[in-house]
């Protein structure tokens, strides 16, 4: 029997799962952050940390290929830096295609849809038969609109101009600074400008608390997130000229976890779009896109 090692690597964790031919899971494991953005280095590490485990399990050897989807492949040179980096650790063939296709794959399949992605960054994936498209994906210093790190910036942004008109902190900014140990808006900097995007995105925790207290600042950024997901969806829809109803499934932190960021996405994108067909994700688990991924590579045996 011929097993398929397939890794999810994003902005928060990189998950490593082994499935057989059946796609039942046979063997898990969960490293740090994935995305080449945060920092290439470290999300290499963690990378074949996990590639290590499965390999050393006990269905390691009849792992035959590796399919990883991973958050940030495209930009710079990251593709050929990290397949040199793994062709010199590893001799099994190797798949690196972006973390929306490979969640793609595991829950539409070979249907004509739409995902849409937002957790510590952003992106929309769809296909239309052997058309595909994105829409978002850009990163946090061009985009990245609807995301953890986009709601947070737009919070400690409301701290500096409150600063800078000389205005009282909002409920809201008072929490953040607190959650970072810092006194005065002054001290903001210290924190942005050494942290990387995976930690300032996970403050987006503190703003979910804020909104679930009543703070409707707090729910403004996350409604807006909502929004700018639906338009971006929407765009998507349009660029590929998909049917209606329209196939959409959403994967992240904000859109699975999120009350205000979904409600907000889902009506606005029903209104700009028309019939939708909302496919829920049933595993959880965006590894299992490997499967049809690697269908090259696997053989019964």
């Amino acid at each position: 029997m011929t097993y398929i090692i397939g890794i999810d690597a994003g902005g928060t964790k990189t998950n490593a799962i082994i499935m057989d031919q059946q796609k039942n899971i046979l063997f898990s494991v969960e490293t740090g952050f994935g995305n080449m953005q945060v920092d290439f280095q470290k999300a290499s590490n963690h990378l074949w940390k996990a590639i290590t485990e499965c390999l050393n399990s006990t269905y390691g050897e009849r792992c035959k290929v590796i399919v990883a989807g991973i958050a940030g492949i495209e930009a710079k040179n990251h593709r050929s830096k990290l397949e040199r980096y793994l062709q010199e650790r590893t001799t099994l063939p190797i798949i690196l295609v972006n973390d929306a296709i490979l969640a793609y794959h595991a829950i539409l399949g070979d249907e004509n849809g739409i995902l849409t992605i937002a957790g510590t960054g952003s992106i929309s994936y769809g296909r239309k038969g052997e058309k595909e498209g994105y829409t978002g994906g850009w990163g946090h210093l061009l985009g990245d609109e609807g995301s953890s790190y986009h709601v947070v910036m737009q919070a400690f942004r409301q701290i500096t101009e409150e600063a800078d008109h000389n205005s009282p902190h909002s409920p809201l900014s008072q929490a953040l600074l607190r959650e970072i140990g810092a006194k005065r808006a002054e001290e903001i900097k210290e924190f942005i400008y050494q942290a990387n995007k995976g930690e300032i995105a996970a403050l987006s925790i503190s703003i979910f608390n804020e909104a679930e207290k009543g703070n409707h600042e707090a729910r403004k950024y996350f409604y807006q997130a909502g929004e700018e997901l639906a338009k971006q969806t929407a765009l998507l829809c349009q660029k590929l000229q998909l049917d209606l109803p329209l196939k959409v499934a959403s994967k992240g932190s904000l859109l699975e976890k999120n009350m205000y960021v979904q409600s907000e996405f889902e009506r606005v994108l029903s209104s700009l779009v028309g019939e939708i067909e909302w496919i829920r994700d049933q595993t959880n688990i965006s590894a299992t896109g490997a499967f049809p991924l690697a269908s090259h590579y696997i053989t019964e045996g």
